[in-house]
């Protein structure tokens, strides 16, 4: 593959998988970012290439995971959103102190969430989903 040549849907479930495989080895703000922008952005192959009904892909956007993804891309891209409610990111560490007693292991590297419409979502479990569901959504659709 030359330079830059990621140009269909399946190149891009690639890289997220890539993506994803670094943010399970080593759950840091440069493997999250990359993780939720890249999934984010599956979208943008699959709608230039007109790889399945738009119907579909909007159906799959409207999945919170999904919403949640974009948001956290958005906002990592962005820093503030403004057309729709901007959510909080917040990272509890293990450090005494850092988290509720009780909710984290004694020394562990901390939990980030993303606090957004009176829910909190822990980011690592979301990209778990959203890489799950990405998949799905191709095997469903023969891509």
């Amino acid at each position: 593959m030359a330079f830059l040549e990621l140009r269909t849907p399946s190149g891009m479930l690639e890289k997220a998988k890539r993506e994803h495989a670094r943010l399970k080895a080593s759950f840091d703000i440069d493997n999250v970012f990359n993780f939720f922008v890249t999934a984010n952005h599956i979208r943008d192959y699959i709608e230039k290439n007109r790889a399945v009904p738009q119907a579909d892909v909007d159906k799959f956007f409207s999945d919170q995971d999904m919403k949640d993804c974009r948001d956290l891309c958005d906002k990592a891209k962005h820093l503030r959103l403004t057309k729709r409610a901007d959510p909080m990111t917040h990272r509890y560490s293990g450090a005494i102190g850092g988290a509720p007693i009780g909710a984290l292991p004694l020394g562990g590297d901390g939990e980030w969430e993303l606090w957004s419409d009176n829910r909190v979502v822990n980011i690592e479990q979301l990209a778990d989903r959203v890489m799950a569901k990405w998949e799905q959504f191709f095997a469903s659709h023969g891509l």
